[in-house]
């Protein structure tokens, strides 16, 4: 088996392929290269043909650094919609004196893969939460390990999203010669690039603004707790720059590079630019004023959408690390100060650097490339991806485990529970979270009927089209 991995990130703006190696260090980036997306949209492939010709010539050019073949791949899934829901289970083990092992534990956790979900949906992401045995409550993987007893009860979350979102990307590495390895989810991705493990202990919350869409994921306790992609990014900010301009989408994303600040405060009054083709053609103009309020605009609804997000995850005042902020379209001047006003914690920006060895090739290191390192990180070693070996057989993994017993006679039967009495500790719990929803549905109904007085000014907002869209999805 090489000692490589090779990872691709289907981006909206770029397709990236990295590949790294393991160290006694930890991770070092050994290959990475992108080229701008074509084909993709919002982090779907809408024309197959396109993304493969792209992804083919990466392949090239990463085979050209390396001194043996790439013969498979992992790849990240994206796009404009993701659900998610809480699946608590009970599992009877066969053998209740028999110690609690990894093999047995992972066994669990790929049967949740085969949950019964509607449509052509699959899951993504089957994330543990939690376990309880008959001893104790709320424990977590590492602890369970070793323990002894007749049943588990583990809460999982599971991340799932239509099965042609993943199968398109599985045909077109197949079709470039290469093997589906593992289907990582990308903000899972971002998040294992760019977060410290003080900040994944403690709490925080990871926001990638894209091209295309902004995805969160929400770390705490170095478990992934929450994750949800907002489907607009820099290309909004980009189509409002040239809808008030009156000006190509060319000049408006460059515009938007060089001057794109977003906070009003520091335009300077009566300052305007006037664009010039080459030929000294004078091909529009916009007052920075009105410039730097579009993209203040856009970027506020996308930062009210992730505060949205965070509390909604029920998280909000569980992330002691606050917020850090990565992606392409993470470059605008002022977004820490926009970032930490509107969502209320302390920002960073953050790029894949202690994540991966000082030896790793210098692109990297940049913003454009966490997703893709995020990925090659969770292919070697595993933190916060639970992502299955998309090669292994399950009737091959039935025969033995790792440590030599036999999985499939560890336990009788998994099952969702159906009326499991509540501990005492559960109930309070509950009513905590109860009394939480109420007071935010209060706040959630008074939000409302103040934006409902706002609306006819401003015409649809951001929040509205981006959860009107979840809905008919």
């Amino acid at each position: 088996m090489s000692r490589y991995a090779a990872a691709l990130d289907f981006g909206s703006a770029k397709v990236a392929l990295a590949v790294g190696e393991k160290t006694d260090a930890g991770v070092r980036i050994v290959s990475y290269h992108d080229a701008p997306s074509a084909g993709i949209e919002s982090g779907e492939i809408v024309n197959d043909f396109k993304v493969e010709e792209v992804v083919r010539a990466l392949i090239e050019q990463a085979r050209a650094d390396l001194p043996e073949e790439i013969t498979e791949v992992s790849f990240g899934l994206s796009g404009r919609v993701l659900h998610s829901k809480e699946f608590p289970i009970q599992i009877t083990r066969r053998n209740p004196d028999s110690y609690i092992l990894e093999d047995e534990v992972r066994q669990i956790t790929r049967a949740r893969y085969k949950a019964s979900l509607e449509g052509d949906e699959v899951v993504f992401e089957a994330v543990p939460q939690k376990y309880s045995t008959e001893d104790r409550i709320g424990i977590t993987h590492e602890e369970l390990i070793g323990m002894v007893g007749g049943q588990i009860d583990a809460d999982f979350k599971i991340f799932f999203g239509r099965k042609g979102l993943r199968d398109r990307r599985v045909n077109i590495i197949e079709k470039c010669g290469l093997t589906p390895r593992k289907a990582i989810l990308a903000p899972i991705a971002s998040a294992r690039a760019v977060l410290s493990r003080p900040e994944m202990e403690n709490g925080v919350a990871l926001v990638d603004i894209g091209k295309g869409s902004t995805e969160v994921a929400i770390v705490k306790d170095n478990i992934v707790r929450h994750v949800a992609i907002i489907p607009f990014g820099g290309e909004s900010v980009t189509g409002d720059i040239k809808n008030v301009a009156n000006i190509t989408r060319e000049w408006a994303e460059t515009v938007k590079l060089r001057h794109g600040r977003c906070c009003e405060e520091y335009a300077v009054e009566n300052k305007k630019l006037v664009l010039k083709s080459e030929n000294e053609t004078v091909e529009g103009e916009i007052e920075m004023s009105l410039l730097i309020r579009t993209v203040e605009a856009r970027l506020s609804e996308i930062l009210d959408a992730v505060r949205y997000v965070i509390e909604q995850s029920g998280y909000a005042g569980r992330i002691a690390s606050g917020v850090v902020i990565t992606g392409g379209a993470s470059h605008h001047e002022d977004l820490l100060q926009l970032a930490s006003a509107l969502l209320g914690q302390k920002v960073r920006l953050a790029a894949p650097q202690g994540a991966i060895d000082n030896g790793s090739v210098e692109d990297a290191y940049d913003v454009y490339a966490s997703t893709a390192v995020g990925l090659v990180l969770e292919t070697l070693d595993p933190m916060l991806s639970h992502a299955l070996d998309l090669n292994d057989k399950p009737e091959q993994n039935a025969q033995q485990s790792e440590s030599g017993r036999n999985v499939e006679t560890l336990f009788d039967e998994v099952t969702e529970p159906q009326e499991r009495p509540l501990s005492k500790r559960e109930r309070k719990e509950e009513e905590r979270r109860a009394r939480e929803e109420e007071r935010r549905a209060k706040e959630a109904r008074k939000q409302a009927a103040r934006e409902a007085r706002e609306k006819e000014k401003k015409g649809p907002s951001f929040i509205d089209m981006l959860f009107s869209d979840n809905n008919n999805a």
